[in-house]
């Protein structure tokens, strides 16, 4: 995989940064987006860079279309190709339905939603054949948690458009799936009672334990390798059997 190049968003920090690392690691060439995060960004480059791998990082604000379209453009007028795009940047939010406003539904749906599709978009102009698109989705979409409204619809949009894209870009090789954590230990559990929702998480699980970045950087990496390339449409629960259908 040593000459394919990834864009990866919110690459910065928690699962992004897991995800970056370990397809540096695999020899993917990486371009770690970021919007806020510039110095978890510039230290997960660092890291890749230590251990002998390719990467560089972008400030790109998915929510602004020509930030996108230039993450896009930067990356071929560098790397002269895209083959992997891994949607992963996004917003948690936790609040009952009757206490949410317009402008946190316009926040989350920004992100999540539109800034997901504005990178999906580019990636079905812009993807090698036989490429991979892969959008992080959460598997609050199956368990519809309590006060998870915004978040699980704006994911559950994400779900659409892999699926979709699947049946389109198809005919060229190029797979499009999604990915769907449980309960994992990143920065995102601190918008709640961060220990508390870690040892729920090790509770509901059937490995007992709570997940961790690295875990869901494994499975993106499976998906990546030409061993999943038959793979496409699909939604993978990783999450340590926390949902199991």
């Amino acid at each position: 995989m040593s000459k394919r190049v990834a864009i990866v968003t919110g690459g910065g920090t928690g699962i992004g940064a897991a995800i970056c690392k370990r397809l540096a690691s695999d020899g993917l060439t990486v371009v770690i987006s970021y919007s806020r995060s510039a110095e978890g960004a510039e230290a997960t480059a660092s890291h890749i860079l230590k251990a002998g791998g390719s990467a560089r990082v972008e400030k790109a604000d998915i929510t602004v279309e020509q930030d996108v379209i230039s993450l896009f453009e930067n990356a071929l007028k560098e790397h002269g190709r895209v083959d992997v795009v891994v949607n992963n940047a996004g917003i948690g939010h936790l609040k009952p339905f009757q206490n949410i406003s317009l402008d946190e539904y316009d926040y989350i749906f920004n992100t999540n939603t539109k800034g997901t599709f504005m990178m999906c978009r580019e990636a079905a102009r812009h993807l090698e054949d036989n490429g991979r698109i892969i959008s992080i989705s959460t598997g609050a979409t199956i368990s519809n948690s309590e006060g998870m409204a915004l978040y699980t619809a704006s994911k559950l949009a994400v779900e659409g458009f892999t699926k979709v894209l699947a049946r389109e870009l198809g005919p060229r090789g190029i797979s499009s799936n999604i990915v769907s954590p449980g309960l994992t230990d990143t920065p995102m559990l601190d918008g709640g009672d961060a220990e508390s929702l870690k040892r729920y998480g090790a509770q509901a699980a059937a490995m007992k334990r709570c997940g961790e970045p690295e875990d869901i950087a494994d499975a993106v990496s499976a998906l990546v390798s030409n061993d999943c390339r038959w793979i496409t449409g699909q939604n993978i629960s990783v999450s340590g059997g926390l949902t199991i259908i």
